[in-house]
């Protein structure tokens, strides 16, 4: 049997160091992100902002129309949802509620956006990546 002690080499060391500067800064970077509250909805229909609803607590039901009927939403406890829609799959109801800023509902047949905004930041549409037609 060997009894020879393992000991850190120096390279070993230099790695440690290095991968625990990188995560205590990630770790710094994590905590400085500020959570807003949502405050506003916004609807796009056609890529076009054709509505901003405040997020309230008390329930209310909207119509949105669209190319292929239209949506009803619902907005409640600060939250929102799509209730109904013409969609043959109806995936954007089944996407359920959403309250937290950058939440995002999408309707792919129905041509249609929610987002939900946060009180310190606007969100303009050049702010978007990209649009699948």
């Amino acid at each position: 049997m060997n009894n020879r002690k393992r000991y850190f080499r120096k390279g070993d060391i230099i790695i440690y160091l290095l991968l625990l500067i990188i995560f205590g800064a990630l770790g710094v970077k994590i905590t400085e992100f500020k959570s807003s509250d949502a405050s506003n909805a916004e609807v796009y229909v056609n890529n076009e902002l054709k509505y901003v609803y405040p997020l309230q607590e008390e329930e209310r039901e909207v119509f949105v129309p669209t190319d292929i009927g239209g949506v009803n939403i619902k907005i409640k406890d600060k939250k929102i949802r799509v209730m109904t829609s013409n969609s043959p799959l109806k995936l954007n109801v089944k996407q359920g509620w959403i309250s937290n800023p950058g939440d995002v509902i999408i309707g792919v047949p129905d041509r249609l956006i929610i987002k939900i905004i946060g009180k310190n930041k606007k969100i303009d549409s050049e702010d978007m990546d990209f649009i699948i037609r």
